[in-house]
């Protein structure tokens, strides 16, 4: 999986250019059709339909599936809201009151802080690039939006 800035008319011209290189060997991808269709959680509850474009490499034949930049992949939850969740972790809130203030539930933001704290970098890579990439594009509307009510 590759994280793009965006996923519109511009990255298909660049497809179809050969000007976005293959992230394994570097050769060029080209057009590939379409991944199957996802639903992207946006916060509690604001949901998105995605189908990702796929690019194949003409080097080496791999295929890769191209991730708008507010997308991760193998999650369901927009990156907006995990780096929410990691930034109240930073500011040292627990993960139960991470979890009622986003109004998610609490094994799922637990599974996100252990993720990222293994040493397994593949989360980590994900949100820096999908970080670096969301900068060029507007986020999904409630992406991540904590809920103003506090806990008791």
């Amino acid at each position: 999986m590759r994280v793009v800035g965006d996923t519109g008319p511009a990255v298909e011209v660049a497809l179809r250019a050969g000007a976005l290189p293959c992230p394994r060997c570097g050769g060029a991808l080209r057009p590939w059709g379409r991944a199957r269709l996802r639903v992207v959680r946006l916060g509690a509850t604001a949901r998105r339909a995605v189908r990702p474009r796929r690019a194949r490499c003409a080097a080496c034949r791999g295929t890769h599936v191209l991730l708008p930049g507010w997308m991760l992949g193998r999650r369901a939850h927009a990156a907006a809201v995990i780096r929410a969740v990691l930034a109240a972790r930073a500011r040292g809130i627990g993960y139960r009151r991470t979890a009622l203030r986003m109004r998610l539930p609490e094994a799922t933001v637990r599974d996100w802080l252990r993720a990222f704290r293994r040493p397994d970098p593949r989360l980590r890579q994900q949100l820096v690039a999908a970080a670096a990439a969301v900068r060029n594009t507007s986020p999904p509307p409630d992406a991540g939006a904590p809920r103003s009510v506090r806990p008791p």
